[in-house]
């Protein structure tokens, strides 16, 4: 089955929804390029929310690899602090 990655970026939800916009066609790039099935972002009231489908945990592991990704991050100057995260495999998908 498919596999599931939930991201809590803790901080200024405004704030980090600017910078996810600026950085948005650099991390869709390093997404496909890995096999990504579905992207979804959303402010919430503690910061911001990403969830990401894979094939599988191989496109998950690979782009967390990805040297682009890692820029990002450093560019914005997020803190391992700052991220909580959740990884499922899933028991059942269906995108339309």
């Amino acid at each position: 089955m498919a596999y599931l990655s939930i991201t809590r970026i803790v901080g200024d939800a405004d704030a980090l929804a600017v910078g996810y916009l600026e950085t948005e066609p650099v991390m869709t790039s390093v997404g496909r390029d890995h096999g990504l099935l579905l992207h979804a972002a959303a402010k919430a009231d503690d910061g911001l929310v990403v969830v990401n489908l894979w094939p599988s945990i191989d496109g998950s592991e690979a782009a967390a690899r990805d040297p682009r990704r890692g820029r990002v991050i450093r560019h914005h100057a997020l803190r391992p602090g700052q991220f909580r995260r959740e990884h499922l495999e899933t028991i059942g998908c269906v995108v339309f």
